[in-house]
């Protein structure tokens, strides 16, 4: 299962949030918007001796110490000329203007007044360009706090040029900003905690990003969980690369996506889901509450599983809280039982899309739903087929071999443990061992 569906619900439920970076604004303006680094070079070339300087600090277009240490060499060398380096990087970065390609991104932005931004630029593209006269409210550092906000909100962590001198530019203001932490910073943690955040812009190795997700483990250090925090990413990610982020940081990595795809690809999502989002709320809250239970009908549905987790997700509840889990085990089961009746062709491959999709937002190991989730993959293990086989799914083996790499690598592991020690056919062997 496409993160797609997760994220259409939290957008129709007015609970997600873009987390974007220096990526998102070149986006936007067409490569106009410099990059971290050119940036600091054009200040630098309006030193004496600038050209040497940038030699020092870049030969060869990179840099000799991490960029924040460079912009303090830099600021040091602007204050003895009587220039601020903060004042400097807000005249270059206040001349952006939005760029051709901006109109997918513009009307997405438009079209949903409830979305919200945090971003580490200094730039107001979302407020004054992709927004243009719509309603929005503007947070940083420096700005008074309003408590009446309208519209797209926008959480501006390192400043803006609107207050060049609270800008978050040098070493020494992110020692300052890192450690002394306030209102501001927390309200961005809080955000991200009770929304689905994206994380668009930034490379892997971003200073930022990886702020980002420090806050984010120290947060939750014994609850790593997948059901709220996504990376979008131009390029292909390595498979280690993503388990990595994964089994450190419950971080989903969407790869080989360009932006304005990324939004088609919600939009599309969106507009087959918004017409249910309500009612699945209505649905499951009183399921949960052990008031009402789901009918076979609605559980023998491929999307029902999704709808479930994507409405938990859209409204802050974790999949690994024990009350949680033990609904989803006896889901689990009875998608189980399901697959062991008369015409159950589509129910097999529904339990294989189901289990990928559980397996891939939470670790299963030593939780109530380990028992549950091994028995119904070795029933959908037991029912699937590479080859056309009277009584066997290939739709299920297909679902499992696109979708083993979706699951955890802890998942994966324990998946591996438990055929170890248990038959498995030369198609599952297949799958596994890919």
């Amino acid at each position: 299962m496409d993160p797609y569906y997760e994220l259409a619900y939290a957008l129709e439920s007015k609970s997600i949030c873009m987390f974007v970076g220096t990526g998102f604004s070149m986006h936007v303006t067409d490569l106009k918007a410099p990059s971290w680094l050119e940036l600091l070079k054009k200040c630098a070339k309006q030193i004496e001796y600038g050209d040497e300087l940038i030699e020092q600090l870049f030969p060869d277009n990179k840099p000799v110490m991490p960029l924040e240490e460079c912009a303090s060499i830099i600021q040091a060398r602007m204050q003895s000329e009587g220039k601020c380096l903060h004042s400097e990087i807000a005249k270059i970065i206040s001349k952006l203007k939005l760029g051709n390609g901006a109109d997918d991104v513009k009307e997405f932005v438009q079209r949903f007044p409830d979305l919200k931004f945090i971003t580490t630029n200094y730039d107001h593209l979302i407020e004054n360009g992709l927004l243009e006269d719509k309603d929005s409210t503007t947070y940083s550092i420096g700005y008074p706090v309003n408590r009446q906000q309208k519209g797209v909100q926008v959480y501006h962590v390192h400043g803006s040029v609107k207050y060049p001198k609270k800008m978050v530019v040098t070493a020494d203001d992110y020692f300052r900003f890192i450690n002394r932490p306030d209102y501001f910073s927390k309200k961005i943690q809080t955000l991200i905690e009770e929304n689905t955040t994206v994380i668009i812009g930034y490379s892997l190795g971003d200073i930022n990003f990886r702020a980002i997700l420090s806050n984010q483990r120290s947060n939750r250090i014994h609850d790593i969980n997948r059901q709220n925090l996504f990376f979008l990413s131009r390029s292909e990610v390595d498979q280690n690369v993503k388990d990595y982020y994964d089994r450190s940081y419950g971080l989903r990595v969407i790869d080989n996506t360009e932006i304005d795809d990324f939004i088609s690809e919600i939009l599309d999502k969106h507009e087959k889901i918004k017409d249910r989002v309500a009612e699945s709320k209505n649905l499951l809250m009183p399921v949960l509450e052990g008031k009402n239970k789901f009918t076979d009908t609605y559980l023998k549905e491929r999307d029902s599983f999704f709808e479930i987790v994507a409405t938990l997700s859209s409204n802050g509840i974790l999949i690994s809280h024990p009350d949680v889990m033990k609904f989803l085990k006896d889901v689990l089961r009875r998608k189980d039982n399901f697959t062991s009746e008369d015409g159950a062709w589509l129910q097999y491959v529904h339990l294989a899309n189901w289990l990928i999709h559980l397996g891939s937002i939470m670790d299963i190991k030593e939780t109530p739903l380990e028992e549950a989730y091994l028995s119904a993959v070795n029933t959908s293990f037991g029912n699937m087929s590479k080859k056309q086989v009277l009584g066997r799914s290939w739709d299920a083996f297909t679902a499992w071999k696109i979708g083993w790499y979706s699951l955890t690598y802890d998942n994966r592991q324990l998946i591996i443990q438990h055929f170890n020690e248990n038959h498995i056919s030369a198609d599952g062997e297949e799958v596994i061992n890919q």
